[in-house]
């Protein structure tokens, strides 16, 4: 939802705030521009996966009525639910860039109140990339992803070949120059169509293994927490590392990691 036009403070991405359901509907439309795209380019099923906050942001009542839909966020593989060999391609709709980048509005990578970064084989992840290396391991290709012109460009450098829609542009973090949601969307559609229309030109992103995942958390406390999952090690007061051979593997281990330093997040009382 970060990455959806018109979209920049974090009042607008939070369940509860304002200004919350109206990024909901953008976010339903940007997604039903996708599936147009796609489907003049010859796709006739999809699924779609809520992937932001709590996973239940889209509203169904304005969603293609031929797309089916993975929402809440108790689900196996998180973002990557429902990924399977049955599809031809994965699209990356409303992203942000990765923590740490500058430019980019509200950037993060999975944990917002708890990642500082993450790192496979010492190169620095994405959402984007953590996710179209899952995609690979069933043969999908990422084809598309819409958002800032930070999160495009830093996408576009780590995935090459990927089509990248650009809706805004960062001003500060939390301030952005943006297409009117209806252009965006036009936009979108297009790219979308572009994206599967010249598929086999788009990235297959394999990681290779063995995988050693490094997270360097927010707090050492954070870290702590994960210690007790066999096969942890503490590299620093805010860093832990963890090895596997498998990608699969690498990745639920973030996703277990993040729910055992999560409530660390909240240790101080809030304002």
């Amino acid at each position: 939802m970060e990455g959806v036009a018109g979209v920049a403070h974090l009042h607008q991405v939070m369940r509860g705030t304002a200004e919350y359901e109206r990024s909901c509907h953008w976010m339903t439309a940007e997604t039903n521009a996708a599936i147009a795209g796609a489907r003049t380019a010859g796709a006739t099923r999809f699924l779609v996966n809520d992937s932001h906050g709590d996973m239940r942001n889209l509203v169904l009542d304005e969603l293609d009525p031929t797309a089916e839909v993975i929402s809440g966020g108790d689900k196996p593989y998180s973002m990557g639910a429902g990924l399977d060999a049955s599809f031809a391609a994965a699209f990356f709709i409303g992203y942000h860039a990765s923590i740490g980048t500058p430019g980019a509005i509200q950037d993060h990578t999975y944990g917002g109140r708890t990642i500082y970064d993450i790192r496979i084989n010492g190169a620095h992840q994405s959402e984007a990339t953590l996710n179209a290396a899952l995609a690979a391991t069933h043969g999908v290709r990422t084809a598309l992803i819409t958002g800032d012109r930070a999160c495009i460009e830093e996408a576009q450098r780590d995935l090459p070949g990927i089509e990248g829609v650009i809706v805004k542009e960062a001003l500060t973090r939390m301030a952005a120059r943006s297409l009117n949601p209806g252009e965006a969307c036009r936009r979108i559609q297009e790219g979308a169509a572009r994206a599967l229309g010249q598929l086999a030109s788009r990235p297959l992103f394999q990681l290779k293994g063995p995988f050693v995942l490094e997270i360097d958390w927010n707090n050492t406390l954070m870290a702590d927490n994960c210690l007790d999952v066999p096969g942890v090690e503490r590299v620093s007061g805010r860093t832990i590392r963890y090895r596997t051979g498998d990608y699969r593997t690498c990745y639920r281990m973030v996703l277990a990691l993040l729910a055992l330093a999560n409530p660390a997040a909240f240790q101080y009382p809030r304002p």
